[in-house]
């Protein structure tokens, strides 16, 4: 079948009769009014034409030889459902023309020989006319249906409960995830006031009166301490000025509980500088007797106080870091070689920074590691961050390890450390004990912002072991477009 969506701006007319100088007569008006027309003398050639070709209208004469007009518009109509067809007739054989438009599909006729030849291009003009509007119309029941199919898609695999009420107050629309979070299958065709749960139905009551159903969003306090959002509409239905709602509930619990974290993580924070400062402070004053102290405390207590002002500023650069990453300020990604970050340089400045425990690094990175997109930047300070760590908590002489390997469209960073041995009171000096403590309380934080920042980079983060026996931080990242292409 030819294509009927294919519309031109000038309509391609057949037209179709035995006696040659009356085909020939209405090709020519047709012509002349700006229609694309083809002519036929007879059934048999004019199904061949419309199986070669596409036309809007076909002009038949009802009374021919070998094929008849009437056979030929049942035939075309088989071909191309959408073809508008005129007969042409005798006065005699009205009652045939009539049939073939109730029965046939005809879109008009008229009668031989013609009393005007305009009348004809009327005709002709009126049935593509209509042809086009048939298209139109069904183009857009096409539209229409793919969009509701989409539309149900979506809600039935939406994690949203949705539901509609018509103006009865009686749902009409509810999908999977609605009867999962009221707990009810029968909700289509029920009473919203009557099996909604209490705290829905007031807050649609203060909706409807005090709110004058103006479009809204609220948050709710749902069981098990989960809170809801929850977004309410008016629909219009039919013309007599009732109105029915819409209602989307969606589960918000875990932003309330990204709040909670990051609220938990600047108090901690607020926390651990506290100490410090109040340290440092401390160290001043010592500085400032300078009839008791002599000039190697005074060296040492330098170094100290520079040691505690180091880690508040490391501290307060961590935070903005992840105030920076939250709220997307001057966050840029971009693809970055895992080799190009865990490199001889940070080999080199673990070294310096190790010497004196003998702890080594060892950097384990697969060949032709694909890369992963992050900021570089932040990234470097995340990586140099654990390893850090890894190398505080290991034991003098330990190895800290950092891996690098693809699984699937991921890579996956581990850093490992040998963990510490149980140490007897007096054995070490004070200070130490004091590292191992600022290691531990640093460790919640630390890690709460990694995991956040790293979730901002679309990856997640595992922690197996926190022991003395040691422990490894696993990063998987995802791989860049590009190189998720080329594999």
């Amino acid at each position: 079948m030819n294509n009927p969506w294919k519309l031109r701006k000038m309509s391609r007319v057949l037209v179709v009769d035995d006696e040659e100088a009356y085909r020939t007569l209405m090709a020519g008006h047709l012509e002349r009014k700006g229609f694309e027309v083809e002519k036929a003398s007879d059934g048999k050639q004019a199904l061949a034409r419309l199986q070669e070709n596409s036309f809007e209208v076909l002009v038949t004469d009802l009374m021919m030889p070998k094929v008849s007009g009437l056979d030929l518009l049942r035939q075309a109509k088989k071909l191309d459902p959408w073809l508008e067809v005129i007969v042409i007739t005798a006065s005699g054989q009205v009652e045939n023309a009539v049939s073939a438009m109730r029965e046939d599909g005809a879109f008009d006729y008229l009668l031989k020989p013609l009393e005007t030849i305009g009348e004809l291009s009327l005709a002709v003009g009126r049935a593509a006319q209509h042809r086009n509007l048939l298209f139109d119309r069904d183009r857009l029941n096409d539209q229409l249906t793919a969009e509701a199919s989409r539309l149900q898609a979506l809600m039935t695999h939406s994690g949203d409960a949705i539901i509609s009420v018509d103006k009865t107050g009686t749902i009409s629309v509810a999908n999977p995830s609605a009867a999962h979070l009221f707990g009810r299958s029968d909700l289509i065709g029920s009473n919203a006031h009557e099996i909604l749960p209490m705290a829905l139905v007031d807050l649609l009551d203060g909706w409807q009166t005090i709110g004058d159903s103006e479009p809204t969003v609220a948050e709710l306090n749902w069981p098990d301490e989960a809170l809801q959002l929850v977004s309410l509409a008016s629909i219009a239905e039919g013309g007599d000025g009732g109105r029915g709602w819409v209602m989307i509930c969606r589960d918000i619990t875990h932003l309330k509980n990204l709040d909670e974290l990051k609220m938990r993580m600047l108090t901690e924070a607020a926390g651990k500088i506290r100490l410090p400062l109040a340290q440092a402070v401390s160290r001043l004053a010592e500085l400032g007797d300078t009839s008791e102290i002599s000039d190697e405390d005074r060296s040492a207590t330098i170094y100290q106080l520079a040691k505690l002002l180091g880690n508040i500023q490391s501290w307060m650069d961590e935070l903005i870091s992840l105030v920076r990453v939250e709220a997307g300020i001057g966050y840029q990604t971009g693809e970055v070689a895992l080799a190009d970050v865990a490199n001889k340089d940070l080999q080199t400045r673990f070294d310096e920074l190790n010497k004196e425990r003998d702890i080594h690094l060892l950097l384990e990175i697969e060949d032709d590691l694909p890369e992963i997109r992050v900021e570089k930047s932040v990234f470097e300070r995340i990586l140099q961050g654990l390893i850090n760590r890894a190398a505080a908590r290991s034991s003098r002489g330990g190895t800290v390890r950092v891996s690098g390997k693809r699984h699937q469209d991921l890579v996956w960073i581990e850093v490992t450390d040998d963990g510490w041995q149980k140490r007897k009171p007096g054995t070490v000096e004070e200070n130490e004990f004091e590292q191992e403590e600022y290691l531990q309380e640093l460790e919640g934080f630390g890690l709460e912002m990694v995991k956040a920042i790293v979730n901002r980079m679309g990856g997640q983060v595992w922690v197996r072991g926190q022991g003395a026996v040691g422990s490894t931080i696993a990063i998987s990242l995802p791989i860049a477009e590009g190189e998720r292409e080329l594999a």
